[in-house]
């Protein structure tokens, strides 16, 4: 690998490590702070994470400071759950972002 190659990949890493923090921030201050239903009752996270199909864990990951490397089916299962649209969401993020992470 050539040294010009290394220093892009580790750019690349930099900047998606970057939008991985972002990214799990907005969605955990957007659906984590307060765990609810579909009814809107308040729930343990434990049940939270049964109605989105996803493990207990996995929502820790996302609400850690160092972010998570999440996968594109655990925001849908999310989303799905708080009858939330991943075109919403991501038009959100984007407004608050911006679309050149990181500038």
């Amino acid at each position: 690998m050539l040294k010009k190659d290394k220093i892009d990949k580790e750019k690349l890493n930099k900047a998606n490590s970057t939008l991985n923090k972002l990214l799990c921030n907005f969605i955990a201050n957007k659906f984590l702070l307060t765990f609810r239903d579909q009814n809107g009752c308040i729930i343990s996270q434990n049940k939270y994470a049964s109605l989105c199909g996803l493990s207990s864990s996995t929502l820790s990951k996302i609400k850690s400071t160092s972010g998570y490397d999440m996968p594109m089916t655990t925001i849908y299962n999310i989303c799905r759950h708080e009858k939330y649209s991943l075109k919403k969401l991501f038009d959100e993020f984007e407004s608050k972002h911006g679309n050149n992470i990181p500038n």
